[in-house]
């Protein structure tokens, strides 16, 4: 897959996602770019690099939520809830 810019007026809770993971590293994360307008990303270096599991997960969550922000969050609401609800039970300790 080819680096994609992701614009913050079109996904800003993806990008704050990619930048709580991605944002304040010593070495900057292959395939991850951020810039005054958002950031260039390039999906498959990040689900395939050096990142833990766990954050490779998160990659894929910021990736997927991107689709559905992008296309205004349309997801169904009985389907809102299971994902909110998968979601919080791999997110609460």
């Amino acid at each position: 897959m080819a680096t994609v810019h992701l614009h913050r007026d079109d996904v800003p809770d993806t990008l704050a996602l990619l930048n709580a993971l991605l944002g304040d590293r010593t070495h900057p994360a292959p395939g991850y770019t951020p810039d005054e307008t958002g950031a260039d990303v390039d999906w498959d270096l990040l689900a395939d690099g050096y990142l833990s599991t766990s954050e490779k997960a998160v990659v894929h969550i910021a990736h997927r939520c991107s689709v559905l922000e992008r296309h205004g969050g349309g997801l169904p609401v009985e389907l809102r809830w299971q994902v909110q609800a998968a979601v919080k039970s791999t997110t609460e300790g």
